[in-house]
């Protein structure tokens, strides 16, 4: 993808997979070792691709399906799955 991070750190976290800061530092929930391996990959390219784009506009979604083009399915697997690991 050609994105670069600033840093990447894991952490625990109750509603999201993943973030990406202003200064392009990526933090990712360290509840996806629940997840399918296509799912996190799809998170990552997601907060990759928030490096490039801000937001979660059109051309935000066109740069993430250059790299995942059926990223629409992986999302509807996450749904069945909990950013805060239940044990």
């Amino acid at each position: 993808m050609d994105e670069k991070p600033t840093n990447i750190k894991f952490r625990k976290a109750k509603r999201r997979w993943g973030s990406c800061s202003i200064t392009n530092e990526l933090s990712f929930n360290t509840s996806l070792v629940q997840l399918p391996l296509k799912c996190i990959e799809y998170i990552i390219v997601h907060e990759l691709s928030h490096i490039k784009h801000k937001h979660h506009k059109q051309d935000f979604w066109l740069h993430i399906q250059k790299f995942m083009p059926n990223f629409k399915e992986y999302e509807k697997i996450l749904k069945n799955y909990s950013p805060e690991i239940v044990t």
